[in-house]
């Protein structure tokens, strides 16, 4: 019984260790997803901390609750705004590592992006 558990242990053991390797070895050739999304959920949760503790505090005789409220829409802002600029310029690097596949398009129409329900 023990030697069963034991031997479950290891293989959940190696298989976490082999699912680290394989998800950093994807990390070193593509986007730091994983480490990026970890760094703007922390700070996400920081000010939404921030703007409730001090919608609380508002009440107060203090401008405590006024500096956490305007804190936290900040540290919003600088979020969502960091966060895209670090995606554009991480896609557009890896775009123009890749490249495009061939100097002439044969067609004109292979420049737009048609899996993109967006347009262009």
């Amino acid at each position: 019984m023990i030697n069963s558990l034991v031997e479950v242990y290891k293989r959940l053991r190696e298989n976490a260790a082999q699912n680290k390797k394989i998800s950093d070895d994807a990390i070193a050739q593509g986007p730091s997803w994983r480490h990026r999304r970890r760094l703007i959920y922390g700070a996400y949760f920081l000010a939404v901390f921030m703007i409730l503790y001090g919608a609380f505090s508002l009440f107060t005789e203090s401008q405590v609750g006024v500096e956490l409220v305007v804190g936290g829409v900040a540290l919003l802002s600088i979020i969502v705004t960091a966060y895209t600029t670090s995606a554009t310029y991480e896609d557009v690097r890896i775009w123009k590592r890749s490249g495009p596949t061939s100097g002439v398009l044969d067609d004109p129409s292979d420049q737009f992006d048609t899996d993109n329900p967006d347009g262009v």
